[in-house]
């Protein structure tokens, strides 16, 4: 295959923006190592400081160039991002590639830079992580109705490829959109390291509270569409049989979500049982699922579920609703508990998997069989090789 030279675009590099962050990083670098050169687009979201007047290039120890454009708060959606520097970039610069690789949707950064190739009638792949949902849809409705048709039903019906991460994350997809060529790749997961994490007790230094309880554990924003209150209903019937048993979530509020939860958790009576660390990284983060005895991801939509698969990297049984896409594309295995949305199911799961984690010890080697089996490092060829096909399509039918 031939050597390409390729475009990434991300609306942000801050991990609380979610998991196009370690999607793009993780995939440049794959690409990177496999001979293909590699730029990536990006602005300073959430920083909006810079003011929209300049920006800076850094080279990254990824080994491939990274371009920050400022950005400016959107005149309509007050929260998002919008840079006029980035998307004339796009404009000027795309055909200098062989192919465009866009992640999300619904973001100005995205969808005017979708434009922008639209208009030069450059080659572009779409990653829409998750944004084609049925749920995402119907959230805030009345906002993407317009947007819908005015930009981003043009910018998805035109892309060359659009690139899923799971089966039921294109399955859903379908139900809604005209879709033209699809592949289906899941995100590259670093096994190395999650191989080797702290001791157990170290996450005990930074909290305490911790000390002598069984770790489930949520990492991710602290979002209405994760279900976490049906893990608070699930929490209380667990503790009857696992009395030690305690919910830790890792991960940033940005709208202010955790009050919620915190007030649902004190009706519920298990205000003492719970802990918010907010967002952890690198070491902190690794002391986290060192520390876990079961971790949970039951969100009503879930593209992939990153978090999902670096707990199974880590050897922790993992408990998903089967709105997570990843889990649908898993073998069986003993380690890994698909169940429905509702909190009796999700108990039901939790109380199995801590007795699993009891009963066997840590890490457990059924779940990190299957990260490497299911995570085998061929991601990034197996996309470079779509963008390889399509492209040769388009040479014949330009």
């Amino acid at each position: 295959m031939r050597s390409l030279n390729i475009l990434q675009i991300v609306p942000s590099l801050a991990p609380e923006t979610g998991g196009s962050t370690k999607a793009a990083v993780a995939l440049g670098k794959a690409f990177r190592d496999l001979g293909h050169k590699v730029v990536l687009y990006t602005t300073s979201w959430p920083d909006f400081e810079s003011g929209g007047k300049s920006f800076f290039r850094r080279e990254e120890e990824a080994g491939y160039e990274t371009v920050f454009f400022p950005v400016q708060r959107n005149p309509f959606f007050h929260n998002l991002p919008y840079s006029p520097a980035l998307v004339q970039a796009v404009f000027n610069h795309c055909r200098e590639f062989d192919i465009v690789h866009n992640y999300s949707l619904w973001n100005p950064v995205a969808t005017f830079s979708l434009r922008a190739l639209r208009q030069t009638r450059t080659v572009y792949c779409l990653s829409p992580l998750g944004m084609l949902d049925p749920v995402v849809l119907h959230h805030n409705r009345w906002k993407k109705i317009p947007w819908r048709f005015l930009w981003e039903r043009a910018n998805i019906e035109n892309a060359a490829l659009i690139h899923f991460t799971a089966s039921l994350e294109e399955e859903r997809a379908r139900s809604y959109w005209k879709l033209n060529r699809t592949v289906v790749v899941p995100h590259t997961v670093d096994l190395e390291n999650w191989k080797s994490l702290p001791d157990r007790s170290a996450l005990e230094s930074l909290f305490p509270q911790v000390r002598g309880h069984e770790v489930i554990l949520f990492v991710g924003r602290i979002n209405w569409v994760k279900n976490l209150d049906l893990l608070l209903e699930a929490l209380v019937e667990v503790r009857q049989e696992r009395q030690e048993a305690m919910m830790v979530f890792v991960g940033p509020d940005n709208e202010g979500y955790q009050s919620v939860l915190e007030k649902q958790a004190h009706e519920l009576g298990v205000e003492d049982h719970i802990l918010f660390t907010g967002m952890l990284q690198g070491d902190s983060l690794k002391s986290a699922y060192a520390r876990a005895d079961a971790f949970t991801l039951v969100s009503q939509k879930e593209n992939f579920g990153f978090t999902a698969a670096e707990a199974l990297a880590s050897g922790i049984p993992v408990i998903l609703s089967r709105e997570v896409g990843v889990g649908g594309d898993w073998p069986a295995c003993d380690a890994v508990f698909r169940v429905e949305s509702r909190s009796d199911a999700i108990a039901s799961a939790l109380i199995r998997a801590l007795k699993r984690s009891a009963s066997l010890g840590l890490p457990d080697p059924d779940a990190r069989s299957l990260a490497k089996t299911v995570f085998n490092n061929s991601e990034g060829s197996r996309l470079a090789a779509a963008f390889d096909a399509i492209l040769s399509n388009h040479s014949l039918n330009p």
